[in-house]
């Protein structure tokens, strides 16, 4: 693990979620703020946005940071495709689909500015915001003449080869180590980045991810896309865009448009900027963070779980290693300290002879209501750090000694079966210790499969000696 924040690659929580059929790795800080989306470019992963994660979270943005098929931690998609459509319809599968917000604000610069502009007129209102910087952009014929609106002749050589001849160049980069040689010119000696934006350091935290084969094989798709067809999964969304956006220009860019600012007040007739950023270039989240993140938390405006309703959820607390009551009241506060959740409610507790493998004390027991706009899956992710807090560590042992265990039990009237997530809890009609404290709460609340009321599932399993009312 390095000793410099920006450069540790296990920083941030690894997350992964397959809502398209493979492994989707992401970054996720923040549950429960404003939905913001940072979408990667070109050579770069999720890394490229560790300097905008924490501060944009502080800031009360939900921050979610995923790698595109094919880069990082993510898996190469089985299809074979890697172009713009691909990666925007991955991008809205795991925030729409796996997460559930129905609307978020898209930052990207290179290849995740086009992946951005995608998904904002792919899927109409999902995007309220773009945040873009050294991206492409659409030509306007007309309205761009005179404009310059092309690179040297001289940065292209990189985009032709990869686009025409991917296969021979990933041939000739037959080890790691010329693999990250390769891209580290990008960060270098290309001058895509401003002088010196770059240690050395930072240059093999980059490049790192880029000594797997297949993934930097993988991530020159985007490229073949352009000059073949049949790379295409089909064809790009990228065109006038009336989604209010942010601009920002990075303008010791040696690659992008050299009159991308003024291009990109053409493209967004809704649009704040464009800013002109100093001594920054390609890597604008990297190189001048604290101007990308200042502008974001001044122009977005962050506000708890935009355009989300909130929905009521039970949670159920046990314990039964250490320091039990204080266990469960750092969880009830952890809870009521959550962006995104209000109202908490708390039943009495219960106490509960333990069922599982060796010796073991018995367990305290309640459950808590909540009204909550995070999405089932954003509830289970706090959930599970609160646990990590308390020193939980999860196991495929059940019914194991635990110093914390939440489990969502219900989220309104849900059904979610994913391999990672299932509501209501599969096993809630089955467990006394769980339905006593529930059914305080909650007697006439209906299970949204076995169309029974909490009160009548308690009274079928109610065993007053193995659950006992802690105040009795």
């Amino acid at each position: 693990m390095s000793a410099v924040p920006d450069l540790d690659p296990h920083r941030f929580r690894l997350h992964r979620a397959a809502p398209r059929g493979f492994a989707v790795a992401y970054a996720h800080e923040g549950a429960g703020g404003t939905p913001l989306l940072l979408v990667h470019g070109w050579p770069e992963t999720r890394r490229i946005w560790w300097r905008n994660i924490a501060a944009l979270a502080a800031a009360g943005f939900e921050v979610i940071a995923p790698d595109l098929r094919g880069f990082g931690d993510s898996e190469v998609a089985p299809d074979g495709r890697a172009d713009v459509p691909a990666h925007s319809r991955d991008v809205y599968a795991l925030v729409r689909g796996h997460l559930g917000h129905r609307r978020v604000i898209a930052v990207g610069g290179d290849l995740g500015g086009a992946i951005a502009q995608d998904l904002s007129l792919r899927f109409p209102g999902f995007v309220e915001r773009l945040v873009l910087f050294n991206c492409p952009l659409p030509y306007l014929k007309g309205e761009m003449d005179g404009l310059r609106t092309r690179p040297p002749a001289e940065a292209a050589d990189y985009f032709l080869r990869q686009g025409t001849d991917a296969d021979a160049l990933a041939a000739e980069l037959d080890t790691p180590a010329t693999r990250r040689r390769y891209v580290a010119t990008f960060y270098t000696s290309r001058f895509w980045a401003h002088p010196g934006g770059f240690t050395p350091d930072a240059v093999e935290f980059m490049t790192e991810p880029f000594g797997d084969g297949a993934r930097l094989r993988s991530s020159f798709g985007a490229y073949e896309s352009v000059f073949r067809e049949e790379a295409r999964s089909e064809p790009p969304l990228i065109a006038r865009n009336p989604t209010p956006a942010l601009v920002l220009f990075g303008a010791s860019d040696h690659v992008i448009h050299p009159d991308f600012d003024a291009m990109a007040a053409r493209v967004f007739p809704d649009h704040v900027g464009p800013l002109r950023v100093p001594r920054a270039g390609h890597f604008l989240q990297w190189e001048a963070a604290d101007a990308l993140n200042g502008a974001i938390r001044g122009l977005c405006r962050p506000a708890p779980a935009l355009g989300a309703r909130a929905e009521r959820a039970f949670v159920s607390l046990g314990s039964n290693l250490g320091a039990r009551e204080m266990a469960l009241a750092g969880a009830v506060a952890a809870l009521r300290a959550t962006r995104g959740v209000r109202d908490v409610v708390v039943s009495a507790v219960f106490e509960t002879e333990p069922v599982g493998p060796g010796p073991q004390g018995p367990y305290l027991n309640a459950v808590a209501r909540l009204d909550t706009t995070l999405s089932p899956p954003a509830l289970l992710e706090r959930l599970l750090a609160v646990e990590r807090a308390y020193g939980r560590e999860r196991s495929p042992e059940r019914h194991a000694a635990r110093t914390l265990d939440l489990d969502l039990l219900l989220f309104g009237e849900r059904v979610v079966d994913t391999p990672g997530l299932r509501v209501p809890h599969p096993r809630l009609h089955e467990r006394a210790f769980v339905l006593e404290p529930l059914a305080e709460l909650a007697p006439e609340v209906v299970h949204p499969v076995l169309r029974e009321t909490i009160a009548r599932l308690a009274e079928r399993v109610r065993d007053p000696m193995a659950v006992r009312r802690r105040d009795a």
